[in-house]
């Protein structure tokens, strides 16, 4: 009974750094699909393939505009480097989904 009491506790316990450790639903594939070079960043190219998928994806061609892909990345860019990482893009996701729910 001690046994199954304690196995039980060190599973609660680490049920809270499990789910702050569980990466975004499509687990990065999709940023390390587009960052071609690899490089942890997705410059503007990267990026317009990005908005390209997703455009082609919801059927919504105005999301590649070249004034929406700017847009994008100016918006994104927190650090102001030109190019957009995991973080830029979580913290943007974050605040979207924020002003979401404020809705």
């Amino acid at each position: 009974m001690k046994t199954e009491i304690l196995i039980a506790a060190a599973v609660a316990l680490s049920i809270p750094t499990l789910a702050a450790a569980q990466q975004p639903k499509d687990g990065g594939r999709m940023f390390a699909m587009v960052d071609a070079n690899g490089d942890g960043k997705l410059d503007k190219a990267e990026v317009t393939k990005m908005m390209e998928m997703r455009a082609e994806r919801r059927g919504d061609a105005t999301l590649k505009s070249p004034e929406k892909i700017d847009a994008f990345i100016k918006r994104a860019d927190a650090n102001g480097d030109g190019a957009l990482d995991k973080s830029e893009l979580a913290a943007m996701r974050k605040a979207r989904a924020t002003a979401e729910a404020a809705e």
